[in-house]
C-alpha cells in the first residue's frame, strides 16, 4: 500500500459491511496508506484482503486504535468507552454500526440526503444511517424539499444479511436442513427469534411496549434526523424475510403539497443515486444486488398529487452501509 496515504482502522473487519467497506475502498482508490484490520477475540489471526495484499485481522486495543488518521466503525459495541479519546486525539471517524446515528452531536452523511452539519469545514466524525434507512432517507429527502412531507408509513422486507454474516449462514443452515428434512423441523434459531427459513418473521429488533420493536423506532428517528423533520408522523413495520441479500420497501407518502406523478418522477431522475425504473421494470432486492444504485418503481398517486406510494429496492450491504461509509470518508477529508 502507498506510505504517503492515510492511515486507516477498520473496526468490525470480518463482517458482512466490513468486508464490503473493503471493497469499496478498493474500487474507489481511496488512498490508503495503511490498513489495521480489528474484529473480536475470535475472529483474531484470520485474514482480510485488500488490493491483494493479506491483512491480518487483530483484537481492538485503544493505543492501536488511535494510532490511524481514520476510523471506520463496521462493529456494535466497540466504541463504548473509547469516544472520549477518539475526539482527544481528533482523530477522524466514520459510523457505521449504528452507535452514533441517534446523537445529536453527530452530524449524519448520505449520498443525496444530508442534513446540516455533515458538510460543514470542521466537521470530523460522521454517522452513517444504515441499510434500508438509507433508502427512504434518499428518496423521501427530495419530496420533503420540495413540497413538504405530512406523514409517511412504510413497510420492509429486509434480508437475512441485515443481521450480518451470522444472520446469512443462519438462513442457508435452516434452509439446507428443512429442504434435506422433507419440511421437517430445523435447529433453535441463535440469531432471529425464530426459524426464518420458508417463513417471514414480523420482528426486527426486539419487542418493545405497545408491539413496536426497537429498529422500528430507530428508523422514525434517523429518518427524522435525516429529513430535519423532528415532528413527522411515521409509522413502519419492518419483517425478516427469507432472502440473502437486498432489502425491499413500499412506501406511502401524504404531502404537504401537490406534485402529481410526473412532478414525482423528475425529482427522483434528478437525485443522486436513484434510478427510476419504467413500467416494465419491478424494484426487486436481487436485482439491486451487487449496485450503487436505489431501484425506484410502482410509482402511483391519487386524482388530488397528494399522495404518492412506491416501492424501492436496495443492496443494504453495499449501497445502504459500505459505499456510504467510504463516501463519507471522502467527504471528510475533501476527496470527493
Amino acid at each position: 500500500m502507498a506510505q504517503s496515504g492515510l492511515r486507516i482502522a477498520l473496526l468490525g473487519a470480518t463482517g458482512a459491511v466490513g468486508r464490503e467497506i473493503l471493497a469499496q475502498l478498493e474500487e474507489r482508490d481511496f488512498p490508503v496508506g495503511s490498513l489495521r484490520a480489528f474484529a473480536s477475540e475470535a475472529s483474531e489471526g484470520a485474514e482480510v484482503e485488500l488490493r491483494g495484499e493479506q491483512i491480518r485481522v487483530e483484537a481492538l486495543t485503544t493505543p492501536a486504535l488511535l494510532d490511524s488518521d481514520l476510523i471506520l466503525c463496521a462493529a456494535p459495541g466497540v466504541l463504548r468507552g473509547r469516544l472520549e479519546e477518539i475526539a482527544r486525539n481528533r482523530t477522524f471517524l466514520v459510523d457505521v454500526s449504528g452507535a452514533l446515528e441517534l446523537d445529536p452531536e453527530v452530524p449524519l452523511h448520505l449520498l443525496g440526503c444530508s442534513p446540516r452539519g455533515a458538510n460543514e469545514e470542521g466537521t470530523r466524525w460522521l454517522a452513517i444511517p444504515r441499510g434500508v434507512v438509507a433508502g427512504l432517507g434518499i428518496t423521501l429527502s427530495p419530496l420533503s424539499q420540495q413540497v413538504g412531507l405530512e406523514r409517511v408509513t412504510a413497510l420492509t422486507l429486509e434480508s437475512a444479511s441485515g443481521a450480518g454474516r451470522a444472520g446469512a449462514s443462519e438462513l442457508a443452515n435452516q434452509t439446507a436442513q428443512l429442504l434435506n428434512a422433507m419440511l421437517g423441523e430445523v435447529g433453535e434459531p441463535e440469531v432471529f427469534p425464530r426459524a426464518l427459513a420458508f417463513d417471514c418473521l414480523p420482528l426486527v429488533g426486539e419487542r418493545l411496549e405497545g408491539e413496536e420493536s426497537s429498529e422500528e423506532r430507530r428508523l422514525r428517528h434517523v429518518l427524522r434526523r435525516l429529513l430535519a423533520a423532528p415532528g413527522l408522523p411515521i409509522e413502519v413495520t419492518r419483517v425478516r424475510v427469507p432472502i440473502f441479500g437486498g432489502s425491499l420497501a413500499c412506501v406511502h407518502v401524504e404531502l404537504s403539497g401537490e406534485l402529481g406523478l410526473d412532478g414525482a418522477r423528475a425529482l427522483w431522475e434528478k437525485q443522486p443515486g436513484v434510478e427510476v425504473l419504467d413500467e416494465k421494470q419491478w424494484p426487486t432486492p436481487r436485482n439491486s444486488m451487487g449496485t450503487d444504485v436505489i431501484h425506484l418503481g410502482r410509482i402511483r398517486t391519487d386524482e388530488g398529487g397528494r399522495k404518492l406510494a412506491f416501492v424501492l429496492a436496495l443492496d443494504d450491504l453495499r449501497r445502504g452501509s459500505a459505499l456510504a461509509a467510504v463516501a463519507a470518508a471522502e467527504r471528510l477529508f475533501r476527496l470527493s
